[in-house]
């Protein structure tokens, strides 16, 4: 018999003798030979928890079981494989349903066999038992730990070093901490501007990294620097030196909420915000110009002004805005080309209509089969006097079932909406110029807030590879339709003109343009 070998050790277990990775090796490969059977490959999940099925080697074992590749796995216990009972159930299925069947060297578990099938269900109970009895303990001695004081478990926080499970301040890191908290508080730099402000002095983190925004943000909002262990909702003092005064922090936890800032694309005064991207995928902020004198704002990306590792140019924030504007109004303009991209997405309709009927179908059948075995389960477990062993595997199977069922529910829901937008798509080339060229028309007219929701209707994003190559996004409607007779069309809401955007898909639409050449004839610099 041709098998294949699986042994684990978690990070806890290193050290244990018996249960190295080598040792468990050597056992199995011994019992083997013995046999008289061959091993394929041994698959080794070094440092991995058995609390779940996302392991690498395990994952390539299954990979390779479906490729018919060995026809057993054996493992020194079945706990190696997991010590969880629903997972171990859904692996050895998954064996067996390619051919393979699963053996414990040290246990009376071979699945090939009746016996061997009836000891697995209990064995696999023990191991999700010492599982969940584990992380009891390991619980228990956190809570004991954190009440004498103790730092209760991983690394320790930036500022601090560990020493005999007892924080000490790190000088030259709490000098950071102290700057950090001082810049936020009387400086008045929000969590970004500290993050820029460190990199631009070549400080770096623990690790030798450069500082994120997000970092910076959770250093700030740690009660450990003011002597404070919190672990699980429950809060004593530490046995550490504070770095920070009490006051200091509460002060910074009341200012927070108050610069905490609301969704940037509606929010935000620049009317791309939210939505304009630089050529290397990070998003693109307004600045103010250097000098004294340059009275423009511009956009820049934010890798730019962060790391300094981008090259794309500033844009100036007039200039960009009008030629978007300026697109919007040549593509209105321009109905040959609308009525190509409208014939090209009624095209595409046609394309996928029929696959998506098929797949709704096939999700239809799907259904009916499981809520059939679903019930089928319910009769079964009411009528029989089953075994605890049995009702156990059993109700794990419903539960798996009903999971499947949620997920096949939601994508037939999917599907039946797609399905919905595409059989109803109704879009002319004058329907679309004319919705276009009344957002234009109108823009002028709205306030700041109300041309940025405008545009948000329209564009669903910019991306600036250069000043040479702008890519406009355009969310084209897929139906428009007019508003109800003695409806106001202007305003506030944002209605334009006879013309409504009904809540549907949207299409893509891409303009490339180059700033350049737009904007050459009107302005010295760009």
């Amino acid at each position: 018999m041709k098998c294949a070998v699986y042994v684990r050790v978690s990070t806890e277990e290193q050290a244990k003798e018996g249960y190295s990775l080598a040792a468990q090796t050597d056992k199995i490969v011994e019992y083997i030979k013995n046999k008289g059977w061959t091993y394929s490959e041994v698959y080794c999940d070094d440092g991995y928890t058995a609390s779940n099925r996302r392991r690498p080697a395990l994952e390539k074992m299954l990979d390779d079981a479906t490729a018919k590749q060995f026809e057993a796995v054996l493992v020194y216990r079945i706990d190696r494989l997991s010590r969880n009972l629903k997972d171990l159930i859904e692996i050895v299925e998954e064996l067996a349903k390619n051919g393979a069947g699963f053996k414990s060297i040290t246990e009376l578990i071979d699945t090939t066999t009746p016996e061997g099938r009836l000891m697995f269900h209990q064995f696999g109970s023990f191991a999700q038992y010492e599982r969940e009895l584990i992380a009891q303990r390991t619980a228990l001695g956190l809570e004991k730990r954190l009440k004498l004081g103790l730092w209760p478990s991983g690394v320790a926080p930036f500022g601090y070093t560990l020493k005999e499970g007892k924080l000490q301040i790190t000088e030259k890191e709490a000098k950071i901490v102290r700057l950090m908290f001082d810049l936020y508080l009387n400086k008045n730099y929000g969590v970004v501007n500290i993050a820029r402000y460190l990199n631009g002095l070549n400080i770096k983190t623990r690790r030798g990294n450069k500082w994120r925004f997000t970092v910076v943000y959770h250093i700030l909002t740690n009660p450990t620097y003011i002597g404070v262990n919190v672990r699980g909702g429950e809060r004593v003092t530490g046995a550490h030196k504070p770095i920070i005064k009490e006051e200091v922090f509460n002060k910074i936890k009341e200012i927070f909420p108050t610069r905490k800032a609301k969704t940037r694309s509606f929010v935000s005064p620049n009317l791309f915000t939210g939505f304009i991207f630089c050529g290397c995928g990070s998003p693109m902020h307004v600045t103010y110009g250097g000098p004294p004198k340059d009275k423009y704002k511009y956009y820049v990306c934010a890798r730019r002004l962060t790391y300094k590792d981008c090259k794309t140019e500033i844009l100036r924030t007039d200039v960009l805005e009008n030629s978007v504007i300026n697109q919007i109004k040549l593509i209105a303009e321009d109905k040959p080309r609308l009525q190509t991209i409208i014939n090209n997405l009624k095209q595409e309709n046609t394309e996928l209509l029929p696959g998506l009927k098929r797949e709704q179908q096939k999700i239809v059948h799907k259904v009916d089969a499981l809520t059939k075995e679903k019930n089928g389960l319910l009769k079964w477990m009411s009528e029989k006097d089953a075994k605890p062993y049995t009702l156990n595997v059993l109700n794990e199977k419903f539960e798996k079932i009903e999971l499947e069922l949620n997920d096949l529910t939601h994508s037939r829901w999917q599907i039946e909406e797609e399905l919905k937008k595409r059989l109803h798509f109704g879009l002319s080339s004058e329907k679309v110029s004319q919705y276009l060229k009344q957002v234009v028309e109108t823009f002028t007219r709205l306030d700041r807030q109300e041309k940025k929701r405008a545009l948000l209707e329209v564009i669903q994003k910019i991306k600036v590879n250069s000043k040479d190559e702008v890519h406009l996004f355009l969310g084209l409607p897929c139906r428009i339709s007019a508003l109800p007779p003695g409806e106001e069309p202007l305003g506030s809401t944002l209605q334009y003109s006879a013309l409504r955007l009904r809540n549907t898909q949207k299409a893509i639409c891409q303009l490339t343009y180059s700033l350049k050449d737009y904007y050459n004839n009107n302005h010295k610099s760009i």
